[in-house]
């Protein structure tokens, strides 16, 4: 009686060593797996640093050109003054030539999509996202807005704006490949 006592709790006690050797087993996994997620993590954060570091040059980009494209019409403007009076550039006319290159910059972050169905109720900014994305293209926009007078079940034509006059051209060249069904 006394050898099937001990066996019992030999049997018991080999029980609990398992238990703690699957458990030790476990929180090892565990561990592996959480310093394999906190790597990808760091991954992850090392990507958004590198895109918004690409983001920030992009910007800049396009301050620099609009500051060289100022610069150019101005100076174009002021050989073109200089050469046939005499009198100095006024304030009021310096004024029209930055408003008119400005003008410039801002339309060519612009395009118009002919052709949209208007129907009531609808999302026109999902609509216009449709059709980018039926072209493989996820650029970021500023909310549409529709030209002309609504009219619903007619065609109409919507300006679309982007940060960038940088993303334009690709758009352009994509649309025109494009046919609304």
């Amino acid at each position: 009686e006394w050898l099937g006592t001990a066996i019992d709790i030999l049997d018991r006690a080999a029980k609990q060593i398992q238990g703690a050797a699957d458990l030790e087993t476990q929180i090892c996994s565990a561990d592996v797996e959480n310093k394999c997620l906190l790597k990808e993590k760091v991954e992850d954060q090392r990507t958004i640093i590198k895109l918004q570091t690409q983001l920030i040059e992009k910007e800049q980009e396009s301050v620099q050109s609009f500051k060289e494209t100022a610069q150019k019409e101005v100076n174009s403007y002021a050989g073109v003054v200089a050469s046939s009076c005499a009198t100095a550039l006024s304030p009021k006319k310096l004024q029209t030539v930055v408003k008119r290159i400005h003008d410039t910059e801002d339309r060519s972050r612009n395009i118009m999509i002919h052709g949209l169905v208007e129907k009531n109720g609808e999302d026109l900014k999902k609509s216009v996202s449709d059709i980018f994305s039926q072209l493989g293209e996820k650029p970021m926009f500023s909310i549409p807005c529709k030209v002309g007078k609504p009219v619903s079940g007619s065609l109409k034509q919507v300006k679309v704006s982007f940060p960038s006059a940088s993303v334009v051209p690709t758009l352009l060249k994509n649309l025109r490949q494009f046919t609304l069904i």
